[in-house]
C-alpha cells in the first residue's frame, strides 16, 4: 500500500469491513491496486500479511469476486476494477440478505402456529430439561432407536449430525425417517449414504419420534435440550417438515 497514505488506508480498511470483507483481504485488495499484478509472496512482504494468512484472504477475494486469479507457478493476482469489485460486493450482500430473510419468514411460519395453537389454552404440556451435549446426544439416539413407525429429523449442526448418523442409518432400515439437513450437511448426508434429505432453511435440531416424543435443542452452545410430548408442539413442528419454506426438496 506504499502508494496510499497509511491513515487513508487504515479508513479504507474499515469502510471495507463493514461490508464483510475481513481485514487481511481488505489489505491485499488495496495493496493489488497499486500492483496490478502480483504473486501471494510478493503481497506477504507488501502487506506483511504471514503467508498462512495471505491465501485465506486471497481466497476471500477471489470467492467475492473482487480479483482475477491465474494460475501458474507461481499464481499471480489481479485486482478487479473498483466499481466492478464494488458491485460484486453489493450483490453478494444482497444475496445474504435475501437468504436470511427467507430463512426469518421460515422461521416465522414454524413458530405462529404454536402461539396461535397456545391462545386460550389453560393446561400446558409438562416438558423436561436436559443439559450437557453427551445427555442430549445420549436422547436423541434413544429416541431415534425407540422409533416405530416413523423418526422426524432436522439438523443444522455438523458435530450433532456426526452423532447421530449410525442411529439414523440404522432407523432408515427399518422405519420412515424424515431427515432435514442445513445445506451445508447435505455433502457429509451423501458421503455417509444417508437417504435423501430434504433441506433444512432455518437453524434448528429436532428429533420426533412416532409422534409421541419431541427433542429440541435451545441451546447446542451452552448444551441445554427440552423434550416433551405436547401433542400440539409435535403435530406443528412436523407439519414443518412438509411446508417448503421451512424443508425444501433436494432436486
Amino acid at each position: 500500500m506504499d502508494k496510499i497514505d497509511k491513515s487513508v488506508a487504515e479508513s479504507l480498511v474499515a469502510k471495507f469491513k463493514t461490508f464483510g470483507l475481513s481485514t487481511y483481504a481488505a489489505r491485499t485488495y488495496l495493496t493489488l491496486l497499486s500492483h496490478p499484478s502480483a504473486s501471494a509472496s510478493y503481497l506477504c512482504k507488501e502487506t506483511g500479511i504471514p503467508d498462512s494468512k495471505m491465501y485465506y484472504a486471497l481466497s476471500e477475494l477471489a470467492k467475492k469476486s473482487m480479483i482475477i486469479v491465474q494460475t501458474g507457478t507461481p499464481s499471480m493476482y489481479k485486482p478487479m476494477h473498483p466499481k466492478e469489485a464494488i458491485s460484486n460486493l453489493k450483490q453478494q450482500l444482497a444475496d445474504d440478505t435475501n437468504q436470511k430473510i427467507t430463512q426469518a419468514d421460515a422461521l416465522a411460519e414454524i413458530l405462529s402456529p404454536i402461539f396461535e395453537n397456545a391462545e386460550g389454552k389453560e393446561e400446558i404440556e409438562l416438558a423436561y430439561v436436559i443439559r450437557g451435549r453427551r445427555n442430549i446426544v445420549k436422547k436423541m439416539k434413544d429416541l431415534i432407536g425407540s422409533a416405530k413407525k416413523e423418526a422426524a429429523i432436522f439438523i443444522s449442526e455438523k458435530d450433532l449430525l456426526d452423532e447421530l448418523t449410525p442411529s439414523i442409518k440404522e432407523a432408515e432400515t427399518h422405519v420412515e425417517t424424515k431427515l432435514a439437513l442445513n445445506e451445508k450437511l447435505l455433502g457429509a448426508a451423501k458421503l455417509n449414504r444417508l437417504k435423501q434429505p430434504r433441506i433444512l432453511t432455518c437453524s434448528c435440531n429436532i428429533i420426533i419420534s412416532d409422534m409421541k416424543t419431541l427433542i429440541t435443542i435451545s441451546s447446542w452452545k451452552n448444551e441445554i435440550a427440552i423434550m416433551t410430548n405436547d401433542k400440539g408442539l409435535i403435530n406443528i413442528t412436523r407439519e414443518s417438515y412438509e411446508n417448503p419454506k421451512c424443508c425444501e426438496e433436494t432436486s
